[in-house]
């Protein structure tokens, strides 16, 4: 997948606008990360990808969301004339991360938040995801394995076209790409 300079430049900015906003150093921000000042800084300056893992963990030191920093780093919208203009998916920018590409269709932070992935990591990493928000899962091409772990009790799930799956708020999960098919996976965070 080529790399989206431009994409990678907004997301860049916003992350350093969402730092600076909060009144944080590239050093408190990296501690809290668990992850080396100079990678946050490359990230700033839109030298280096993320993982979504990493862009996880700079949204929780920051006290935001991977979505809300997708948000802030897309492009800007061009008023159409009449109506909502479509998104239209062959021309739309990713944001690319080390195993493929993510890109926010839907953001309301009342409500819900839509991402798409195209490509995920092949091996399960071995940190969760935890939201705050309930996670829905709609596969729409190639194949993918979540994990969910909740109190003691651990699910494995393979999704295939067209499959849908929820994490409910608060569990830890993760997921991975099966296959050589590069997948799209829908993410759909809801509720409060």
């Amino acid at each position: 997948m080529p790399w989206n300079r431009d994409a990678e430049q907004r997301l860049g900015q916003a992350l350093r606008a969402v730092r600076k906003a909060r009144r944080m150093t590239l050093t408190q921000v990296a501690e809290a990360a668990q992850l080396s000042q100079p990678f946050l800084s490359q990230l700033e300056l839109g030298r280096a990808r993320p993982s979504m893992r990493s862009l996880h963990r700079i949204a929780l030191a920051l006290g935001t969301t991977q979505q809300a920093l997708l948000a802030a780093a897309a492009p800007p919208e061009i008023e159409p004339e009449i109506g909502p203009a479509p998104v239209r998916g062959a021309g739309a920018e990713l944001v690319d991360v080390s195993d493929g590409g993510a890109r926010l269709l839907l953001h309301d932070p009342t409500g819900v938040d839509v991402t798409e992935f195209v490509g995920l990591p092949r091996e399960f990493e071995e940190e969760y995801f935890v939201h705050e928000r309930a996670e829905l899962l709609y596969l729409a091409r190639g194949a993918v394995e979540v994990e969910i772990r909740e109190a003691d009790r651990r699910t494995r799930a393979t999704l295939h076209p067209r499959d849908t799956l929820t994490c409910p708020a608060g569990a830890e999960h993760r997921y991975r790409q099966v296959g050589d098919e590069t997948c799209v996976l829908l993410v759909i965070h809801h509720g409060c």
